[in-house]
C-alpha cells in the first residue's frame, strides 16, 4: 500500500511520505512462518471556496500477511472506506467485497537463488516516483497520473538491478481495469528504472503502455522522470518529476504534467511541505502543508491548496484536515519523536 507500496525501495529509503511505522511479526515454528497484519486509519475533511466538501476515510486500510521464510509472502488488504457511505460516516448498505479487496497477491524472492522477485495478483504497479508527502495526497492533480493499482498482474522486480547499470529494474504486465475480483485483458505494460546517482539522489525513470478497452477511451501511454534528494541531515527532502502522457481519460486535451516540492523538519515533531502541481491545460495548484506527530500512533495534517484552473472553471480554494492512526504488528515503524504519549518518559 502507500504505504503497502513503498515509495521507493531503492538503497537506503530517502523518503518514507506515507507515515512513519513499526515491525514486528509474531513468529511461530521456528521463525519459518510468520504472520501479522498492519492497519491505516485516516480521517479527512475538506471544504471548499466553491462549496464543495467532504468528510470521509479515503485511504484507510487494513492488512494481513502471512510469509515462509522471507520468500514467500501472501497480503491481503482491504480498503476501509468502503464500509462507509462515499463523504460522510454512515455504514454503506452496498457494501462490495469486490470494491474493498484492494491488494491480494503472493510475493516470491530470491527465485532460483538469485535478487529477484516475482509478485502475482490484485497489485499496485511500478511506474512513477509517487512522493506522497502532502497530508492529503490524493488532491494533488496528478495522483492518477502517478498511481496504477487494484489490478492484477504480475511484477518482476530485479533487486539488485540490471547489467549494472540501474540499482533497481521493475517490469510489469497487467489489467487496467481496476475494482474487481476478475481477471480482466491483459493489456497494460510498465517499466520503472531506479538509480541512486549519489548518496543523497535518487533517479527514476517509468513508463506504461495501458489498453483502456473498458473505457472506450483507446490506448494510452505515459512515461516518467523523476528526481528525489535528501540532505545529509535528513531535515531537507526535495522531489521533481515530470509525466509525458497521451490519451489519458482524466486529461483527455493535455500531454504533460509535472510535480515539484520539498518537505522540510521545523521540529522533532513537525514537517512543512511545499509543492507545486500543473497539468498542461487543465491546471495549475499551489499547495502548502504541514504534518505534525502528535504520539507514537497518531499524527495530525493540514493543507491549503489553490487550484488556477486553465479550462474555463472558476478557481478555487482547498483546505483539507487529516488524522492517521496506524498500528498493527508489522510493516511499519512508530513515530520516533512526537508531542503526546502517557508512555514517553
Amino acid at each position: 500500500m502507500k504505504k503497502i507500496l513503498p515509495i521507493f525501495t531503492v538503497g537506503t529509503c530517502l523518503l518514507n511520505a506515507s507515515l512513519n511505522a513499526q515491525e514486528s511479526d509474531l513468529d511461530f515454528l521456528e521463525n519459518d512462518f510468520k504472520v501479522g497484519y498492519e492497519a491505516e486509519i485516516n480521517t479527512n475533511a475538506t471544504s471548499s471556496s466553491r462549496g464543495r466538501g467532504s468528510i470521509n476515510f479515503g485511504e484507510s486500510y487494513i492488512s494481513l500477511n502471512a510469509s515462509y521464510k522471507n520468500k514467500i509472502k501472501v497480503v491481503l488488504t482491504g480498503k476501509l472506506e468502503t464500509l462507509f457511505e462515499n463523504n460522510n460516516i454512515s455504514f454503506n448498505d452496498d457494501f462490495s467485497i469486490a470494491e474493498f479487496i484492494e491488494e491480494a497477491f503472493i510475493e516470491i524472492r530470491e527465485v532460483g537463488g538469485t535478487p529477484t522477485a516475482i509478485i502475482v495478483g490484485k497489485q499496485p504497479i511500478p511506474f512513477g516516483q509517487n512522493v506522497q508527502a502532502m497530508p492529503l495526497f490524493q488532491n494533488n492533480p496528478l495522483a492518477d497520473l502517478q498511481e496504477i493499482k487494484e489490478v492484477y498482474g504480475l511484477t518482476v522486480d530485479f533487486t539488485e538491478g540490471l547489467f549494472n547499470i540501474f540499482d533497481q529494474v521493475e517490469i510489469a504486465a497487467f489489467e487496467t481495469e481496476k475494482g474487481n475480483l476478475s481477471i480482466g485483458t491483459i493489456n497494460g505494460m510498465s517499466l520503472r528504472l531506479s538509480k541512486m546517482l549519489t548518496d543523497n539522489l535518487l533517479l527514476t525513470i517509468g513508463h506504461a503502455e495501458l489498453g483502456n478497452d473498458h473505457l472506450s477511451t483507446g490506448h494510452e501511454s505515459k512515461t516518467s522522470v523523476g528526481l528525489v534528494g535528501e540532505s545529509k541531515d535528513g531535515m531537507l527532502v526535495g522531489w521533481v518529476e515530470g509525466i509525458l502522457f497521451s490519451n489519458n481519460p482524466s486529461y483527455p486535451n493535455s500531454k504533460f504534467a509535472i510535480t515539484a516540492g520539498s518537505m522540510v523538519r521545523v521540529h522533532r515533531t513537525t514537517d512543512v511541505i511545499v509543492e507545486l502541481n500543473y497539468v498542461a491545460k487543465n491546471v495549475q495548484q499551489y499547495a502548502i502543508g504541514t504534518r505534525t506527530a502528535l504520539t507514537s500512533n497518531l499524527s495530525m495534517g493540514l493543507e491549503l491548496r489553490f487550484n488556477d484552473y486553465k479550462d474555463g472553471r472558476k478557481d478555487e480554494v482547498v483546505l483539507g484536515v487529516n488524522a492517521t492512526y496506524v498500528f498493527g504488528s508489522s510493516g511499519f515503524r512508530p513515530n520516533d519523536e512526537y508531542l503526546f504519549d502517557d508512555d514517553k518518559n
